[in-house]
């Protein structure tokens, strides 16, 4: 834990005279450590390697000036990170005002009063702590921010995956399903160029693609034969209950899982549902989770198919690139076959 009753203090002055007083003076208080350095040009060195809580300081000096080095510290320090109290014979108001133009907290003039310096550091400390008290509150703050982040995201992906889950469990599917169709959507995602965030929000999203599913009767959805035109027309419906599931929200996965809901079913030829969307109007997360849900789909040993070789999955995709799907999601998704492959491994059905 940082000790705000330490500080540490920089005196530069080219006077050893000066040096040795100050340093005496300051030194009095046992709460205060201080390094001292007659060399302008050694001293702004320390600056550069070593976090003081004060710095006292000569204007005039051989190499640097202490207005060069007050303009310097300006630069990359506030009055608040680094007080400056300058020690100075000059007794112009000009030089003063240079000073203060330059970023200096306060004056002592030389011959200085031992009694006033130390009670002008004192002062120029107290600033200083509180400005040390106010950045550790406020990196406290950030981390315990973070940490509840971290644990509202990790509720927020378990709740993701129960409501896919729960999308899925009536249509016989598993629950590694939902993640592999996340998985794989990322990896394409990643693999046409999309950000580092949309293909992390498309891998929480895509899984509740057949949330709709759940306002499908069961007869209609677990109906062994082939559905009638009218059963047809209901099942495809699973897609707007799956956009009425969402609503309106803030929450931009949300957006996302409802768009892809509503669009998965499009095909790049504009023969699909429900909008019958076509080509590059069909958003670019319906048209990835399409390809992930098919592949997956295909690749899946279900009560009523054994699973497909990856080769024949693949052939499928090939032939309905241009039809189905989007040719270059088919082409990017082919391209990065060894990744899919490793995700279908590591995510298999027990």
């Amino acid at each position: 834990m940082e000790d705000f009753s330490k500080s540490e203090i920089l005196i530069c002055d080219d006077s050893i005279t000066n040096v040795m007083l100050l340093s005496a003076v300051v030194q009095e208080d046992p709460n205060i450590l201080a390094d001292t350095q007659t060399d302008s040009g050694k001293a702004w060195q320390k600056l550069q390697e070593k976090e003081y809580d004060l710095l006292l300081l000569d204007l005039e000096m051989p190499h640097l000036s202490g207005f060069e080095i007050l303009s310097r510290i300006r630069r990359e320090k506030s009055v608040d990170e680094l007080p400056v109290l300058i020690i100075t014979g000059r007794q112009d108001m000009e030089a003063r005002n240079q000073a203060l133009a330059d970023g200096a907290n306060d004056f002592v003039t030389k011959p200085f009063d031992q009694f006033e310096v130390a009670l002008r550091v004192r002062n120029l400390l107290q600033i200083r702590k509180a400005f040390r008290i106010q950045r550790h509150a406020k990196s406290q703050l950030e981390k315990a921010v973070e940490i509840r982040t971290a644990e509202l995201n990790r509720t927020t992906d378990n709740l993701i995956h129960c409501l896919a889950v729960a999308g899925e469990l009536k249509d016989n599917e598993t629950a590694k399903h939902v993640i592999r169709v996340g998985k794989y959507a990322r990896a394409l995602a990643k693999a046409i160029g999309l950000p580092e965030e949309i293909a992390f929000m498309l891998e929480k999203a895509a899984p509740m693609h057949d949330i709709g599913k759940i306002g499908i009767p069961d007869n209609i959805l677990l109906k062994k034969g082939q559905l009638t035109p009218e059963e047809r027309q209901i099942m495809e419906s699973h897609t707007r209950y799956g956009e009425q599931i969402f609503g309106q929200n803030d929450s931009l996965i949300i957006q996302m899982a409802k768009s892809v809901a509503l669009t998965h079913h499009e095909r790049w030829d504009g023969s699909g549902y429900c909008q019958g969307l076509k080509g590059e109007s069909i958003p670019v997360e319906g048209r990835i989770t399409m390809i992930a849900d098919v592949f997956d789909a295909l690749t899946s040993k279900r009560p009523y198919k054994q699973a497909w070789p990856v080769d024949d999955a693949v052939q499928f995709l090939r032939e309905g690139a241009g039809k189905a799907f989007d040719p270059k999601l088919v082409e990017a998704f082919i391209a990065h076959l060894p990744s899919m492959v490793e995700i279908m491994e590591q995510y298999r059905d027990d």
